[in-house]
């Protein structure tokens, strides 16, 4: 019986520019004589809004980024610049707000949501971001989950595990988006190529088009990286057309 190849039906998907992004490593809760604040860095190539949501209700799978009801909400412009770091306040004694707000079954319940937003009707670039964060011990921070909207339609954001080539080299916001370093690598089969190609579903980057193409290899079926089968693989279209 013969195998079922999926790259004899590569796909390519479009590369969609991101206006402003969190910079993940560099958030945390700060404190001082007003109350609790949360600082995050933010990459933006245009001029936005940001806004915290403490203590709310929101489904994390809606297919809008609709505004929230939330125990404190606060504002803050931002500017277009892609090394920034911003500052909203959340509430007067943090540890006493989140008690009785424990995370349950209640899946609609987060302790912070904050939005990053952008005014933009350009249907290749993503207007607007939502992370979904949870409090930690010490209060350290972790998103829980992404979701970036592109004119009218909402998705989630999954990290892809590997490297690409960033085309747009002054544009850090389009690999903070996809969650990938943008530095570049070479594909893991020919080591001369980069890397264009990501592998579903365990979305390791690690092949170049040529390689990906190859209908007769090991790799046509299995992942290079963790050996897992591939149900697609999937090029970006900037790449692709190069």
């Amino acid at each position: 019986m013969p195998r079922h190849n999926p790259t004899s039906n590569l796909k390519t998907a479009p590369l969609i520019r991101s206006l402003a992004s969190l910079q993940k490593g560099n958030c945390s809760i700060e404190q001082d004589a007003s109350g609790w604040y949360l600082r995050f860095g933010c990459s933006a190539s245009a001029a936005g809004e940001a806004t915290c949501f403490f203590l709310t209700k929101a489904s994390s799978s809606s297919n809008k980024l609709e505004t929230l009801s939330a125990e404190q909400i606060s504002t803050k412009p931002f500017e277009a610049n892609l090394s920034q770091t911003c500052k909203l306040y959340l509430c007067e004694d943090l540890p006493k707000s989140l008690e009785g707000y424990a995370i349950v079954e209640d899946k609609t319940r987060h302790q912070l949501v904050l939005d990053l937003r952008v005014d933009s009707a350009d249907s290749r670039t993503i207007a607007a971001q939502r992370y979904f964060f949870k409090f930690g011990d010490g209060n350290s921070l972790q998103v829980v989950k992404q979701q970036a909207k592109c004119v009218t339609s909402v998705r989630d954001v999954e990290a892809l595990y590997g490297t690409l080539p960033n085309p747009r080299q002054q544009d850090s916001t389009v690999g903070e988006t996809l969650g990938i370093d943008s530095d570049g690598g070479d594909c893991v089969i020919c080591l001369s190529k980069p890397r264009e190609v990501a592998i579903l579903h365990c979305r390791h980057v690690c092949l170049c088009n040529t390689c990906a193409k190859i209908t007769s290899s090991t790799w046509s079926f299995q992942c290079p990286v963790c050996r897992g089968r591939v149900s697609a693989m999937v090029g970006l279209e900037e790449f692709a057309k190069r």
